[in-house]
């Protein structure tokens, strides 16, 4: 299974439905042979399902959820019939609008709708021609980057008599996604989570203060246990949860702690520093749980291919990862934040311009992560990056259970 994960490349994009839950994960492959896929769903039944539920398992609302994967799959993969017997509910064949619909692509497709499998249609313009097989399609998907509203809107209007499901893709602002709403896409995908959605003379809640006033806090390194403990002590729900987690079986420390001053000198001000920036983040109850899991995400995976690769400090890596996504969960404009934080300027270069070694390394991770497919790691490090996806995406469940006081 390694094998395949490092040849493939293998990155999650969410789908967020009209209230901004995930309902589903695109998984994004680079390869430079197009036969990688086909080899990677013809291996091993039991690695298959290991992997896709991986990159589709997220934690949310007290549970651990399994996600439906939609797979990018050609023409060619789709007439070999080439699928393993994988959960028909957890697979979503994602196919490209085809210049010819043939009668032996449409028979071909059919087998897949009779057994179960969810069709969709990507990068769908819609045109009579195509009507057969929207009749076999689930849902449609139409780049918003390609067609004007009016245009859209009389695609949506021509596939209403088919029933599929309208997913509005490359949405990379919160304005682009309230006119998709309001033009009635069911489903969205894009960049515009990570955006913040700014409000001219917005002012901070004294939540979100005391936020900013601990982070800034984590910046000094000669900041003391005493300082952090009263910072912390000033939001009582992020007092709990962090005595809740230094006191859970992760840690089996002998005695049980119960003060936040304890906590710091037990675990060090490394663990605490941690801790207590991704529990001040988790505090944010406003944004969506998935703009909190792209932060968790982020920002071990940059810690991890730190340390394994040494170029950078890892605790900086991890640290440069939460700030570079702070603005869109506290909805500030970046500048202003970095001003009040007080960073390093190897921080404030790395998330403004991607500039220094740990720019570099943010840009690598934030590439890797969407799939960009003009992005090419070189084949010494292909497999550090793999390893530490496929871990930022484990840890960021086990975290967001910890973080909400589950399991404790």
């Amino acid at each position: 299974m390694e094998e395949h994960l490092n040849q493939l490349g293998l990155a999650r994009q969410p789908i967020f439905d009209r209230e901004l839950n995930v309902v589903a994960y695109e998984l994004l492959y680079q390869s430079e042979h197009g036969e990688a896929v086909a080899k990677f769903l013809k291996g091993d039944q039991e690695s298959c399902n290991v992997l896709i539920n991986n990159f589709t398992s997220i934690y949310d609302s007290g549970t651990l959820k399994s996600l439906p994967a939609f797979l990018n799959v050609t023409e060619g993969f789709i007439r070999t019939e080439s699928l393993p017997s994988l959960s028909r509910h957890n697979l979503v064949l994602d196919v490209k609008q085809q210049p010819n619909i043939t009668p032996e692509l449409l028979g071909s497709l059919k087998k897949y709708v009779d057994a179960g499998y969810r069709l969709v249609l990507d990068d769908f313009t819609y045109n009579s021609d195509y009507d057969e097989l929207l009749k076999l399609a689930h849902m449609v998907r139409v780049d918003i980057r390609k067609h004007s509203d009016e245009a859209i809107v009389s695609h949506l209007e021509s596939m209403r008599p088919f029933k599929v499901v309208s997913l509005a893709e490359n949405v990379e602002t919160h304005d682009e996604y309230e006119r998709c709403h309001a033009l009635g896409f069911r489903l969205f995908q894009g960049t515009f989570l990570s955006r913040p959605t700014l409000v001219e003379g917005k002012k901070l809640t004294s939540n979100q203060a005391i936020v900013i006033h601990l982070l800034a806090a984590l910046q000094d390194q000669d900041v003391t246990p005493a300082v952090l403990a009263d910072i912390s002590s000033r939001d009582p729900q992020l007092t709990f949860k962090l005595l809740r987690i230094v006191n859970s079986a992760q840690y089996n420390l002998p005695n049980k702690i119960e003060s936040l001053s304890q906590a710091i000198i037990a675990l060090g001000m490394n663990e605490i520093n941690k801790w207590a920036t991704l529990l001040a983040l988790s505090s944010n109850d406003e944004k969506p749980s998935e703009l909190i899991r792209q932060i968790l995400v982020t920002a071990r995976m940059c810690e991890s291919v730190a340390y394994r690769t040494e170029e950078i400090d890892s605790e900086l890596a991890f640290i440069t990862g939460v700030i570079s996504m702070l603005d869109a969960l506290l909805e500030i404009d970046q500048e202003s934040l970095l001003e009040q934080l007080s960073v390093s300027d190897e921080i404030v270069e790395a998330v403004t311009s991607y500039e220094g070694p740990a720019g570099r390394l943010l840009q690598a991770v934030n590439f890797y992560m969407i799939g960009q497919s003009a992005f090419k790691l070189p084949p010494h490090i292909q497999e550090v990056y793999a390893d530490a996806y496929y871990d930022a995406l484990s840890w960021s469940n086990e975290t967001m259970q910890l973080m909400s006081g589950s399991h404790l």
